[in-house]
């Protein structure tokens, strides 16, 4: 049985390392050197408890270089912070709407300092906003391919090394933290990345799924959203991207790198802890 077992899965493992190397051929382009890092990166998700953190330990952020995502940007820190990189993943973010007006549009506003600013190279066919951000000079846009690599452990290794992709990045952080890994940073911090979406959504009386999100960006203490997704693929979407967290820690310790998450009330099971 054991034998059966270990031939399964060399084929699955098998067939998935097939099924990426057509992914990195399809979605894949050159993205380029990246700058070299030289102190410790602190990833700063938008969880409610970087709040907390950027009012009373922002002396824990001094002397290390920061990396901002996703409507960073709107909150009333992000000028006080000056991080020096920042990331965006989500599609809407590059279309024209709302989103990436409000959010593209307080980048290039308030960004008086030199920053860059990391997007998935399939955002390269979206003109509009690349046209805004380059209304300021300070910000040099990067590109990573966010194509997801799956297969035999040293083959997906190699495959992120090279920056072709990286382990299913169904959350923001999975670039930030692959990102930073390609720029060299031997230490890695994650500081407001709660993830703690299951305490967080609940199913009303139409079976529909609420989802109460708390960013700390946000004025009001949360955002109540009605997902159009049901309960199980919601919770599917979770799965993979607490499987991909767990690829990103045997990464970072196969290049000799350290991913630390100071986030207190932090759901994500891969990294090591540590009390700021």
């Amino acid at each position: 049985m054991s034998e059966f077992k270990s031939l399964q899965q060399f084929f699955i493992k098998f067939g998935k390392s097939i099924a990426s190397c057509i992914k990195i051929i399809i979605q894949s382009r050159s993205i380029g050197d990246y700058p070299i890092g030289h102190k410790d990166l602190v990833i700063l998700g938008n969880g409610p408890s970087l709040t907390q953190m950027l009012q009373d330990k922002q002396y824990f952020l001094e002397n290390k270089d920061l990396m901002a995502v996703n409507k960073a940007s709107i909150s009333e820190y992000y000028e006080q912070i000056r991080p020096k990189y920042y990331l965006l993943m989500d599609p809407l973010f590059f279309q024209s709407g709302k989103t990436m007006e409000n959010t593209i549009k307080a980048i290039v506003e308030k960004t008086k300092w030199t920053m860059d600013l990391f997007v998935p190279i399939n955002a390269r066919s979206e003109k509009i906003w690349q046209s805004c951000v380059r209304e300021n000079k300070n910000i040099t846009i990067r590109w990573f391919n966010a194509t997801p690599v799956e297969g035999f452990q040293s083959f997906a290794f190699n495959c992120y090394k090279k920056g072709w992709g990286m382990p299913r990045p169904r959350n923001v952080l999975i670039p930030c933290m692959m990102v930073g890994l390609r720029m060299n940073y031997s230490k890695i911090y994650l500081a407001g990345a709660e993830n703690s979406w299951l305490k967080e959504i609940w199913v009303d009386d139409d079976n529909k799924v609420n989802m109460d999100l708390a960013h700390f960006y946000d004025k009001k203490s949360t955002e109540r959203k009605v997902s159009p997704l049901k309960l199980h693929e919601i919770l599917e979407s979770m799965v993979i991207a607490f499987r991909s967290y767990h690829s990103v820690e045997k990464f970072s310790r196969s290049q000799g790198k350290e991913i630390i998450n100071i986030t207190d009330g932090s759901y994500i099971d891969a990294f090591s802890r540590e009390k700021i």
